[in-house]
C-alpha cells in the first residue's frame, strides 16, 4: 500500500510539471488595469525582452525582463525587476518613481519624462530589510513608453559615469493576473 501511495505521489508531481520542468508563462488577452486611458491601481506585470545598446554599438539582450507598473489615476511607478544594462552588471531592482502619464483610448496610455534619478532597492544600513534609495550615478533621460492593451514598450538612456551611455529598449506582454 505504501509503495502504491509513493507511486501515485510521484506521478502527481510529474504530471504537474511541464515537459521541461519550468512554469509556463500565461499572457493576458486583455488589459483590465486601464479603463478609458486611466490606470485603475491594479498593478500590471509585463514580461519581455530588454535590449541595451552601449555608446560603442555593442548590445546586450535580456529575454526575461520583468517590468511592473503601479500607480493611480494621475501618476505611475515603473518597477524594473532584476534589470541589467550589461552582461557583467549585477541584476538590480530599480524603479522610476512617480511620473505623469497621458491617457489614451480604451486600455492604453503613454508617458514621456525628460530626466529622472531612478531608485534602486538596497539593504538598509540600520535595522535590516530593504528600501528604495536614489541612485544618481544611473541618471535616466529621454524616457518614453506606452501601454497599448497588452503590449508595453519602454525606452530610455542611462548615463553611468566612467562606464558610458546605454540606450535601453524594452518590449513586453501583459501577464495574466495571478500568474506570478
Amino acid at each position: 500500500m505504501k509503495r502504491i501511495f509513493l507511486l501515485l505521489l510521484a506521478a502527481t508531481a510529474f504530471a504537474s510539471c511541464n515537459d521541461d520542468g519550468t512554469t509556463k508563462i500565461k499572457y493576458a488577452s486583455e488589459n483590465t488595469s486601464i479603463v478609458d486611458g486611466v490606470f485603475t491601481s491594479d498593478n500590471m506585470h509585463f514580461y519581455g525582452t530588454a535590449t541595451v545598446t552601449d555608446s560603442e554599438g555593442g548590445t546586450y539582450s535580456d529575454p526575461e525582463a520583468w517590468f511592473e507598473f503601479a500607480g493611480d489615476r494621475e501618476e505611475l511607478v515603473l518597477y524594473m525587476h532584476q534589470t541589467r544594462f550589461a552582461a557583467a552588471m549585477p541584476p538590480l531592482d530599480m524603479r522610476i518613481y512617480q511620473f505623469a502619464y497621458t491617457p489614451g483610448e480604451g486600455a492604453s496610455l503613454s508617458f514621456e519624462v525628460e530626466n529622472i534619478i531612478p531608485q534602486v532597492r538596497l539593504p538598509n544600513e540600520v535595522g535590516g530589510g530593504y528600501s528604495y534609495q536614489p541612485m544618481p550615478s544611473y541618471a535616466l533621460s529621454d524616457i518614453e513608453g506606452s501601454v497599448d492593451n497588452t503590449l508595453c514598450r519602454v525606452a530610455f538612456t542611462c548615463t553611468v559615469p566612467r562606464l558610458g551611455t546605454y540606450r535601453m529598449e524594452y518590449e513586453g506582454r501583459l501577464l495574466e493576473k495571478g500568474s506570478i
